[in-house]
């Protein structure tokens, strides 16, 4: 419970010091937005898009991709916050990077988690902001394999928010690559 605790409060403080995800990359890379939701390996995408079949994007799909990256998000932790089953940020990004892209994974990790000790910490906060299951979400194709998913949901701790998730098919999966909150 305590590690629950930790990362709710974690994800909260998240969202105070960096509220937008794309803003943020965005300033980083220099880049206008529409660059930054392209495929990270988009000639490797081609290739492997000639070979096999994708398979169909569909809410469910959506909602089962999102549900699995917060679910990673919750890491069993010791009594002192110790994250047990990964000892470095560049590990569990590796593990992270099954249901995000690498900027997000990055951007959960340093916001949630540091490295001391030669162990990783989990920083106590709350879950951020995000999709819900039982709630509807609008699609919209970007191409055969980009989607944008929106969903607005209002909560206690929240208010009123309106969550965009991208979603690319990158290596054989369909992979988050950006997140929005408004």
């Amino acid at each position: 419970m305590k590690a629950f605790i930790a990362l709710c409060f974690a994800v909260l403080l998240s969202f105070l010091i960096v509220p937008n995800i794309s803003e943020n990359v965005q300033q980083k890379s220099g880049a206008p937005d529409e660059i930054i939701n392209q495929p990270v390996n988009a000639e490797e995408n081609n290739e492997s898009s000639n070979d096999q079949q994708i398979p169909a994007f569909t809410e469910d799909l959506a909602k089962k991709r999102a549900s699995l990256f917060i679910d990673a998000l919750k890491q069993e932790t010791d009594e002192n916050y110790r994250v047990i089953n990964y000892s470095t940020k560049e590990e569990y990004m590796t593990y992270l990077m099954n249901f995000v892209s690498k900027d997000i994974a990055a951007y959960y990790t340093d916001g949630l988690f540091e490295e001391r000790e030669s162990s990783l910490y989990i920083i106590p906060t709350e879950l951020p902001p995000w999709l819900e299951e039982n709630e509807p979400v609008n699609i919209k194709q970007l191409s055969d394999t980009s989607y944008r998913v929106y969903q607005k949901n209002t909560s206690d701790l929240y208010g009123t928010y309106e969550i965009t998730l991208g979603y690319e098919y990158l290596d054989g999966n369909w992979i988050i690559t950006f997140a929005s909150v408004d």
